[in-house]
């Protein structure tokens, strides 16, 4: 099964949130990301909907679902 990624502005558009604000969150660990680059990400659709259906639930933190960056 292929796991689609997201970019900033989809998941901007997702939460109706300016992509700053999904950066912040991103730089805060507060939402699932995955780093492909050293200044790159890109999220999980079936992360984020975990995320996003658990309230933002810290015990899911980005930390437990960040995938190791590409290098």
């Amino acid at each position: 099964m292929t796991q689609k990624l997201l970019t900033v502005k989809e998941v901007s558009e997702i939460l109706d949130l300016k992509p700053a604000r999904i950066y912040e969150l991103t730089r805060e660990k507060k939402i699932p990301f995955v780093q492909i680059g050293e200044r790159q990400y890109r999220y999980s659709q079936m992360a984020l909907t975990n995320w996003i259906e658990n309230g933002g639930n810290q015990t899911q933190t980005a930390e437990n679902q960040c995938l190791t960056p590409f290098k």
